[in-house]
């Protein structure tokens, strides 16, 4: 038997709740269907798309979120709670690492053993593929939030991070990951862009490893203006200016001045692109199901070339699929609540499926995306939640 977590709270820590609360718990009730739906009994993962039976590192700290998420918003009872957080926290401290350093990219959530890059790689799926700091900074940020806000898993989770060899991540006040090609041959490489270089740092920082030229918003940028609003550009190129990295930083662990400021111009572009095309703008990284990436980008920036869509590891600049991420209007009404927000969370009413929420609605009108998966469960959890205090979930 493990811990017992304390009784959900239905209404935690009301200080400040925005007035939309009613649309955010109910938004939150469908992000949890998907999230239950795809819950693994035996490991305490959950499928990263809808019965996609894998989850990189980065899905396995969504999980983690929506399961706590769905637990303080009185969605997940607390004994049921806690055997699910209990066996992921066990899956956690026990599952095979990468080079017997840090987790692997991607794991199966039924088995929690390592897998190749997607379901067709098998020739990588004892060794694995290397790591990714960016989604371990993320996990660390999770781990740090269920340790501090309920104290019944610290001991667990201090044993989870003590698996981990993060000196190997951590170097020269930068995150480090690692890639595997096709001799098999380990590369390692400076990790991280604007945004996402910040956000998972701050996992880091949070543990006791602190990257400070990560985390420094400055260190590699250069100002730029996109319709007019002055925003940031990193000089090392192939960064995603999105809105992911800046909503889960507000969200989670709260912004600096500095980010604050950032965040607020990232979503003033967006709204700015609206007043200009009429087009809702809602940009984000999100799962939609268009060969062959079926991942995209949704950047503002990205190589000098504004509104583009992009994939992982490819220069190439495409102009579709465009949409209008469903976690990313949530989060923003959450965060920065206005008309344009509002309007955003009304604009992406077609993304709720029967499962849960697909990635949003594609900006052409044909409809959902409908691709449900944990990102956006875990995003729109996350806002509902915060729409109860106005607090990030760790400060």
């Amino acid at each position: 038997m493990g811990p017992v977590a304390p009784e959900p709270d239905p209404d935690p820590a009301v200080t400040n709740p925005h007035p939309d609360q009613p649309l955010f718990l109910e938004a939150a009730r469908a992000a949890w269907q998907y999230a239950d739906s795809q819950y693994q009994p035996a490991t305490g993962l959950i499928n990263s798309v809808h019965d996609y039976k894998y989850a990189t590192v980065w899905d396995i700290a969504s999980g983690l979120s929506a399961m706590y998420c769905a637990n303080r918003l009185g969605l997940l009872p607390r004994a049921e709670y806690d055997t699910r957080m209990s066996r992921a926290l066990k899956t956690l401290e026990t599952m095979p690492l990468f080079e017997g350093a840090v987790f692997s990219k991607n794991y199966r959530t039924p088995t929690a053993t390592i897998a190749g890059r997607d379901d067709r790689d098998v020739s990588s799926s004892e060794r694995g593929t290397g790591w990714s700091a960016t989604d371990l900074g993320r996990l660390l940020v999770w781990l740090r939030i269920i340790a501090e806000n309920q104290p019944q898993y610290a001991a667990e989770i201090t044993r989870i991070v003590a698996r981990l060899d993060l000196d190997r991540v951590v170097a020269d006040g930068y995150l480090w990951g690692t890639d595997v090609d096709a001799a098999g041959t380990v590369r390692r490489y400076r990790e991280g862009r604007l945004g996402y270089e910040q956000y998972a740092a701050r996992g880091f920082e949070l543990w006791g490893y602190p990257a400070p030229r990560a985390l420094s918003l400055s260190e590699n940028t250069f100002p730029i203006e996109v319709l007019g609003v002055p925003l940031l550009a990193d000089r090392r190129g192939d960064e995603h200016l999105t809105s992911e990295p800046f909503i889960l930083a507000g969200l989670e662990v709260g912004w600096s001045a500095e980010m604050r400021s950032l965040s607020e111009r990232v979503l003033k572009v967006q709204e700015q692109r609206f007043k200009v095309t009429g087009q809702m703008t809602m940009v984000s990284e999100d799962h939609v199901p268009v060969a062959p990436w079926y991942f995209y980008y949704y950047s503002i920036n990205h190589h000098g070339q504004q509104f583009v869509v992009n994939v992982q590891g490819s220069d190439v600049d495409l102009y579709e699929p465009r949409w209008i991420s469903a976690k990313a209007a949530h989060a923003w009404h959450a965060l920065l609540p206005g008309a344009y927000t509002r309007s955003a969370v009304g604009a992406v009413a077609a993304a709720r499926t029967e499962r849960g929420w697909s990635s949003g609605v594609y900006e052409d009108g044909r409809g959902s995306t409908g691709a449900e998966n944990i990102n956006t469960a875990a995003v729109i959890l996350q806002a509902a939640l915060y729409s109860r205090t106005g607090l990030p979930l760790i400060d």
